[in-house]
């Protein structure tokens, strides 16, 4: 008996935990990515379809090819046009 109340709270938090890891990737701030974790692991059956359906609206859009470069120093690549690297901190210009 001990060993399904275990489990019902280990199971909403692994989902919890993965959607606040999910939402701070697709641009969510700390804040919200913490509430959106908190939500799915305290009512998962409104919360989680609510993220998922939200989610989808928030994808973010194709970067083109001009927005992206590749620092000479490091190889990583990075958005939009950075006077230095976000990565090493070389001058790039």
């Amino acid at each position: 008996m001990a060993g399904f109340l275990i489990l019902g709270l280990i199971i909403p938090l692994v989902i919890a935990i993965w959607v606040g890891i999910d939402a701070k990737k697709r641009g969510y701030s700390s804040a919200a990515a913490f509430l959106w974790f908190l939500g799915v692991w305290l009512v998962l059956i409104v919360f989680l379809p609510l993220y998922l359906i939200l989610r989808s609206r928030r994808s973010s859009p194709p970067l083109n090819e001009r927005d992206v470069g590749v620092c000479p120093y490091c190889g990583r690549l990075f958005k939009d046009s950075p006077n230095f690297c976000p990565y090493c901190g070389e001058r790039l210009r």
